[in-house]
């Protein structure tokens, strides 16, 4: 048998059985930006893309309801399925439309562990729990900020089913903020600047025209929170060890010109072959973080551990209201691994590597007795699968959001000057 044709038949039994199409969509309903508008209209009028096999990619989808989606998505198998934002009518009808723009969507934000390629050696285009440690410290800074920075409460994190982790801010009030509202928190958030995003030029400590002092608390407590997690990666990553002269460089680096002599004399010491081999990363950061403190220069330790873990934002993704996201419980068409909703107080406790496979998934339906074969009809199936608590924790998540719709947050942050539509 074809492997493509393996993998439509068990994406025709994944979207038939397992996929939580009714749940989804109580989810993308939920926050109505007239609270006289019912569910199913609001539903009708959101984006959905559809990536099949041979490159074939189809926008612009809508449904009426659950049930359409569902027929739609066992008849085509996608690969990948996108979500976008919910329009003054459904995108179907967009080509007849003469105005077309959007009514409300979610505050995305996407981490992709690409972009910190210059200062991550382990696995390439794979990850590792070595890496994931990147992926840990941009759910801890932005859940954070978003919840105590900006007041958001119903935040949404998702696993991208390969190397990266995706945000989806579903408050009233950040569904209904235009792009300049949405540019302004992502540049709030993006600390770290540069011509490219693998190019880190140093730390941003005025944004949107913060005071020093609240620009200089955010930075602490960011450093604080991702401290010990530098440590754990830097080691991981022999980003001071001789073997590695150019990544001794690249931390040295981050020294101001005042320090060059000092500066030279490290590379010099710690890139030479009669380096002490059992001189380890951990040590000579510790030497470092010394010499930096007698400095007086606990600013360039704080530039340092910022620049090499601190999150680095796709800013284009989260600025347009009109850029789509991959969907949640869709299964990456690389890895097979779907992409499952975690609580983030327990990132340290998600393991991508142990997320549910499609095939693996179709696999534990297959050994399910006549009884549960039947209940599975009932879309029930995936309680007798790993799939099983993910798909718990976003019920959990959704019936809450639900309420947004019927009472929306307040329609601005007064501390940073950001307003919604």
């Amino acid at each position: 048998m074809d492997p493509s044709e393996n993998i439509n038949q068990n994406l025709k039994v994944f979207y038939k059985k397992l996929f939580p199409c009714d749940l989804l969509c109580k989810w993308l309903s939920c926050c109505s930006k007239q609270p006289s508008e019912t569910v199913l209209f609001n539903l009708a009028r959101r984006e959905f893309s559809f990536s099949l096999a041979g490159d074939v990619y189809l926008r612009y989808q809508s449904f009426s309801d659950p049930a359409s989606l569902r027929r739609e998505l066992v008849q085509i198998c996608p690969q990948k399925i996108d979500i976008g934002a919910v329009y003054g009518a459904p995108p179907k009808l967009q080509r007849s439309m003469s105005s077309f723009s959007f009514v409300v969507r979610e505050l995305v934000f996407d981490i992709d562990l690409t972009d910190y390629d210059e200062t991550r050696f382990c696995c390439g285009t794979a990850i590792c729990h070595h890496c994931w440690e990147l992926a840990k410290c941009a759910v801890i800074c932005l859940d954070r900020a978003l919840r105590e920075d900006f007041g958001f409460e119903h935040i949404l994190w998702v696993f991208s089913g390969r190397r990266g982790v995706h945000c989806w801010v579903c408050d009233s009030v950040a569904r209904q903020l235009d792009s300049a509202g949405r540019t302004a928190v992502a540049e709030y958030l993006a600390i770290i600047h540069g011509s490219d995003a693998r190019k880190v030029t140093g730390i941003k400590f005025c944004v949107l025209k913060l005071n020093f002092n609240l620009a200089k608390s955010k930075t602490n407590i960011t450093f604080w929170l991702l401290n010990s997690h530098f440590l754990k990666y830097c080691v991981s990553q022999d980003l001071l060890s001789s073997h590695y002269p150019d990544r001794v460089r690249w931390v040295l680096q981050h020294l101001p010109s005042d320090l060059t002599e000092q500066r030279n004399k490290l590379l010099e010491q710690w890139t030479s072959n009669k380096a002490n081999s059992s001189d380890s990363t951990a040590r000579r950061w510790n030497t470092l973080k010394c010499f930096l403190q007698e400095e007086g220069r606990n600013n360039v330790i704080k530039d340092i551990v910022l620049s090499t873990v601190y999150p680095r934002l796709d800013i284009n993704v989260t600025n347009g209201p009109g850029h789509l996201l991959k969907s949640p419980f869709c299964v990456h068409p690389k890895t097979g691994f779907v992409c499952v909703p975690f609580d983030p107080q327990l990132i340290d406790e998600f393991d991508p590597l142990t997320v549910p496979r499609l095939n693996e998934l179709v696999a534990q339906l297959s050994q399910a007795n006549a009884s549960e074969e039947m209940t599975s009809q009932h879309l029930l199936a995936y309680k007798q699968t790993t799939l099983r608590p993910y798909i718990e924790f976003f019920e959990n998540f959704v019936n809450p959001s639900m309420l947004l719709y019927m009472y929306p947050a307040s329609s601005c942050f007064p501390a940073y000057g950001i307003q919604n539509k």
